[in-house]
């Protein structure tokens, strides 16, 4: 019996193996064409399409270490689409030999569970799988999973001592696989192994080229700025001064190693604060501070030991969203982003209604590798 049902699951691997490499094939294609044309070299290959293989996979390619700025990135990455399309000998295997995918696998309901050893098994064959079906090194496959759990970090980094609670299919002798990425002519620092997120929100892409689009001579605040990717684009769109703030030192680094990639880092209107949000805006108040522009991306929920109390977005998106309101100048534009697909958008509770314009502006936002799945929801609020 136990023999019979080996051969089953082995089966049944093999069966979604195959079901993934066919899928992944047929997308690529389609994807890889687009990328080329808008020069776009990060983006989401899969989403759970088969409710069999609860994965989601970004693709990544990284840009040649001796790149050293932006524009020396656009011309890289202008020239090698070039290449490609001209169908250059050897210009394909050079970008493949430069790309890597990060797999995350969404926690299983329970009555689909398997054990460490099914589940480490079932990777190995879809990673093989990808391998092949991609002509991706196997080494370039970085797995994590994803739970449901609730509280902590969105950021949070992984450490050893979480062991099976962290599997990964990663065949590579290097436990660090770190690169540079090319987006929308800016460049970004991205850590495929050490954190469930990797520095950039590829579904973000558009939102991040609209904040560049009307940046020109605005000041600018980012707060819950993680890696600071909206402020890299407001600067590169122009913007006359930036605030980014976060709690996390490590992420207000990584930030300054961000703008410092893309020329910018140094400039004493372009600055970092370390902060709770809401002491932060409510500082901010009391200064009188204005703003042209503020970004909002928080996470859905947060309980880190430093802020006063816990973040729960679904209840605290009104009060994060009139602190912001009472920063903007006049004519000024807040961007509201979220993930969370129960939290309820109720224009009455925003404060100062009448001198609001309120639009959401999700479909715009969303890309071609995310316009099937919508992850996140975005409102652009003017204040007139």
């Amino acid at each position: 019996m136990e023999k019979f049902e080996k051969n089953e699951e082995n089966e049944r691997n093999e069966y979604q193996a195959t079901l993934l490499k066919n899928r992944v094939q047929k997308k690529f294609r389609a994807l890889r064409k687009w990328a080329r044309k808008n020069l776009v070299t990060c983006f989401r290959l899969y989403d759970r399409d088969i409710p069999e293989i609860p994965l989601a996979i970004d693709l990544y390619e990284f840009l040649p270490e001796e790149i050293r700025s932006a524009q020396e990135a656009f011309a890289f990455v202008s020239n090698q689409a070039k290449d490609e399309s001209q169908n250059i000998p050897g210009a394909a295997q050079k970008r493949l030999s430069r790309t890597y995918l990060k797999i995350f696998l969404y926690e299983r309901p329970p009555q689909h569970q398997k054990s460490e050893a099914e589940e480490t098994q079932w990777l190995s064959e879809i990673c093989a799988a990808l391998s092949d079906a991609l002509g991706i090194e196997r080494s370039h496959i970085v797995c994590k999973i994803r739970r449901h759990e609730k509280g902590g970090s969105q950021y949070s980094k992984e450490n050893s001592s979480q062991g099976a609670n962290a599997i990964s299919a990663r065949q590579n002798a290097n436990p660090q696989i770190t690169g540079n990425v090319f987006e929308g002519g800016s460049i970004f620092f991205i850590n495929l192994s050490d954190y469930i997120d990797t520095g950039l929100f590829l579904d973000m892409r558009k939102t991040r080229a609209l904040v560049k689009s009307c940046s020109q001579g605005k000041r600018v605040l980012n707060l819950f700025c993680y890696t600071s990717s909206f402020s890299v684009a407001a600067a590169a769109g122009g913007a006359a001064a930036i605030e980014s703030v976060d709690l996390s030192n490590t992420y207000l680094e990584w930030s300054k190693k961000n703008f410092s990639l893309n020329g910018i880092s140094g400039k004493s209107e372009f600055k970092f604060f370390r902060s709770d949000v809401f002491e932060f805006l409510e500082d901010a108040i009391r200064a009188e501070k204005k703003f042209d522009m503020i970004i909002l991306d928080p996470p859905t929920f947060s309980n880190s030991k430093k802020t006063r109390a816990d973040l729960d977005l679904n209840r605290d998106w009104s009060a994060l969203a009139n602190l912001c309101i009472k920063l903007l100048d006049e004519n000024g534009a807040l961007f509201f982003s979220t993930n969370s697909r129960r939290l309820s958008f109720d224009r009455n509770l925003l404060e100062e209604n009448e001198q609001l314009e309120i639009a959401e502006i999700t479909q715009e936002t969303l890309d071609a590798d995310f316009e099937q799945k919508k992850p996140h929801r975005v409102w652009e609020i003017n204040k007139r």
